[in-house]
């Protein structure tokens, strides 16, 4: 499952999402109910009014009560951007103008979007448009300003969730940018859980490894796993390239066919071409090593 899918899938379980939705507006009161949510397309707001398609992983719920309907916008965020007030602003303009075109002459349904922040260290960018305004502030006073609301996930306080699965994904995070061993030792959770603490951390090495959608993982064990495999691939790299640089040196430029052979080869092969390097004269010797 690609990444930008993962956060995507977990958050549109309306249990999930509303829950999540509680704790950031509500302090955690069950104010908005799972069976009042229904799905969205982002698609259907956002593609062909000149944004990119990276809009379409964003999860946009519906919330409808017999009183009032709303429109619910989650984005996750890895990184801190200086762009994302006016990016924010002109996304929720563009459901209220999705609501004009459909709705003539109608009273707009509120839009409630709210960024997480997930990445390392805090949100130190600006949160409201007049922020990254540049004038003197009699002219700013003036202007018509505007305001999002970043959350960093870090900070949150899952005693506000009910949802199990969001529990873990928040007590999870702040146990792995803490860098806690002993935390993550303890932390046997569900792999779907797993697989959103490793798309949050940025850890795609984890997810490559997740198979199948049942049962639970120990995190530790497969954070272990992944930080050793990574190491002798780094290892191995290490060596390709110190062998190249050598052979370079010796041959000259290498054929493309060579590099490849290279670059496949294991790193017994590159330990035995280097030993040999001194014998080598030509790129018949290196193959025979290979």
């Amino acid at each position: 499952m690609k990444k930008d899918h993962v956060l995507k899938d977990f958050f549109s379980y309306p249990i999930r999402f509303a829950d999540f939705m509680n704790a950031l507006f509500f302090d955690g009161y069950a104010i908005i109910h799972p069976c009042d949510l229904h799905p969205l397309d982002s698609r259907e707001i956002f593609i062909g009014d000149f944004l990119s398609k990276e809009r379409t992983h964003d999860v946009i719920m519906m919330w409808e009560r017999k009183d009032f309907q709303a429109i619910l916008i989650l984005e996750a965020q890895s990184s801190v951007d200086f762009t994302m007030a006016s990016r924010t602003l002109l996304y929720d303009a563009l459901v209220y103008n999705m609501q004009d075109k459909r709705f003539k002459n109608h009273m707009l349904m509120p839009v409630m979007s709210v960024v997480l922040f997930h990445g390392e260290g805090k949100w130190n960018a600006v949160t409201s448009l007049l922020e990254r305004v540049k004038g003197p502030e009699e002219i700013k006073r003036k202007q018509n300003d505007w305001k999002m609301r970043v959350v960093d996930m870090k900070e949150m306080d899952e005693n506000l969730l009910k949802n199990e699965d969001n529990k873990k994904v928040i007590s999870g995070l702040k146990t792995i940018w803490r860098k806690d061993e002993e935390g993550l030792k303890k932390m046997i959770i569900t792999k779907a859980v797993a697989r959103v603490l490793a798309t949050l951390t940025g850890r795609e090495d984890i997810l490559e490894k997740m198979k199948g959608d049942g049962g639970t993982v120990e995190m530790y064990s497969f954070w272990k796993d992944a930080e050793k495999s990574g190491m002798e691939k780094g290892k191995q790299q290490g060596k390709l390239g110190l062998i190249l640089l050598q052979l370079k040196k010796i041959l000259g430029k290498l054929t493309p066919e060579l590099e490849i052979k290279l670059e496949k080869s294991s790193e017994e092969s590159l330990d035995t071409i280097g030993i040999h390097i001194l014998e080598i004269h030509n790129e018949e010797d290196v193959l025979k090593w290979l």
